[in-house]
């Protein structure tokens, strides 16, 4: 019961991160699929409840206090110049972007169904928010962060299904 005092806290803790930095699509990503796990392991009604309340509210502010700032294109609008450069360009992009939450959903290993598949669910979200908003492309956008983000989920991925 203590861990799952432990995990509701600190999902909480970062969810309001999250919603300070205003990037609605990281929370949004974040909180769905925590919401999933953590009310599978929830017995008590009004604990999952106030969790599901808690983060329910901390997505809709982020939704309604969107950042101002105007997008860096090849941060948020990587997408777009891929078109620029060609059709080829851009539907090699959008099946790349396609596969990234693929194993996760349809390949989950056998002892760790739920997880894979909030993994794979948190990609889905941050992939359609970008057409929502100024929000940056996982794995596309300028920078080395969402690749070790994708790495980190995939390593894990691999040695759960070598194990299983």
């Amino acid at each position: 019961m203590k861990a799952l005092w432990i995990a509701i806290i600190t999902t909480i803790v970062i969810a309001i991160l999250l919603a300070i930095q205003p990037d609605a699509s990281q929370l949004t990503g974040f909180a769905i699929p925590m919401m999933i796990m953590l009310y599978s392991k929830i017995n008590k009604k009004i604990l999952r409840s106030l969790m599901f309340g808690i983060l329910s509210l901390l997505i809709i502010l982020s939704w309604v206090h969107l950042d101002s700032l105007p997008p860096v294109a090849y941060v948020e609008r990587i997408v777009s110049l891929l078109a620029n450069m060609g059709l080829m360009w851009l539907i090699l992009g959008v099946i790349s972007l396609i596969i990234l939450p693929v194993p996760f959903i349809l390949f989950p290993p056998k002892n760790f169904k739920i997880p894979s598949i909030c993994v794979g669910l948190y990609f889905i979200i941050i992939l359609i928010s970008t057409l929502f908003g100024n929000f940056p492309v996982p794995l596309m956008g300028y920078g080395i962060s969402p690749i070790i983000g994708y790495f980190i989920p995939i390593t894990w991925y691999a040695k759960s299904k070598a194990n299983s």
